[in-house]
Parts: structure tokens; sequence; C-alpha cells
């Protein structure tokens, strides 16, 4: 189950890179990132595709930015998610950004032998919505970047990630 959610995440990924505008204003950046989750108590690791629309909104600060995140929770638990985010820089507060989105967690047991058939009915995946807040920590080649994301729905929890965007 672990190997299929890393290869769902991996997937996820390259197929965002795949799609990305071929306007030479477009810019694609991949993120490399950790997380805690509070409801889940698990520290996560995780990457994705961030992507400049264009020049416009590049001037604006706006970009969309896909994660896949799997987290390290207590056996039986598996769980992970996959989010689609828009950002928005703040321009009059430096390397603030905002943003918005959808996310998609999958929660699923492993051990029958604790939980018994229990264990399929509590097998799920939920839609939720994320609002979220950062802070770039600079503008080179690695920016290192802190943010705090909160899921309504789906997965309902606060995270708080750091982390990379190349």
């Amino acid at each position: 189950m672990r190997i299929k959610s890393l290869f769902a995440g991996a997937v996820l990924a390259l197929g965002l890179a795949a799609v990305a505008p071929s306007s030479a204003q477009a810019q694609v950046g991949f993120v490399v990132q950790g997380s805690y989750g509070f409801d889940v108590e698990a520290l996560g690791i995780g990457g994705g595709v961030n992507l400049g629309l264009g020049s416009l909104t590049e001037k604006q600060g706006i970009r969309l930015e896909a994660t896949f995140d799997y987290f390290l929770a207590d056996d039986p638990l598996n769980y992970w998610e996959i989010n689609g985010n828009l950002l928005k820089d703040i321009p009059s507060i430096a390397n603030l950004y905002v943003g918005a989105g959808i996310n998609y967690a999958n929660f699923s047991y492993d051990n029958d032998d604790l939980c018994g058939a229990f264990c399929d009915a509590l097998d799920t995946s939920e839609i939720g919505i994320n609002i979220l807040g950062g802070y770039r920590l600079g503008s080179g080649k690695a920016a290192p970047f802190v943010q705090a994301r909160f899921a309504l729905g789906g997965a309902e929890q606060l995270y708080v990630t750091g982390g990379f965007r190349f």
C-alpha cells in the first residue's frame, strides 16, 4: 500500500510537469517538503510541482502548486494526501504569500489482525479545501519556505510545513 501511495504522488508530479505550458514565459519549479499534521500527529514527507502561469501572473505573484505528502503515522494507519493550491504573493509584505485550494486525503489501515473487517470499513478518501499562508526565506535557486495550512472538510486538520522550492 505504501509503494502505491508513493507511486501515485510521483505520477501526479510528473503529469503536472508534462502538461505545463510550453511558453518560454511559464516557469516550472519543484518542491521538497516536510510537514506535521496535528490531528494525525505524524510527520509527512513530500514533494510537488510549482507552476508560474506566464509573465502576467508572475508579475502579480500568482502560481499553482500541486503536492503529494505521505505521513509516517503509527501502524496500522496509512495516510497520504494530494493538494492543489493557488498561491498569491502579498506585494506589500516581502516574501509572504497566501493561498487556497483542494485537499484529497486517503486514510487506510493495513493490519487486519488488529481490527479485522472493521479496518475495511475505516478505509476512506475525503476531499476538502485548503486555506494557507507562508513565508519564503529567500529567493535563490533553492529558496526555503515555511507555511501553515488548514484543511477544511476532508482531512480537517492544521499542518505546519517547511521545505525548499527549486
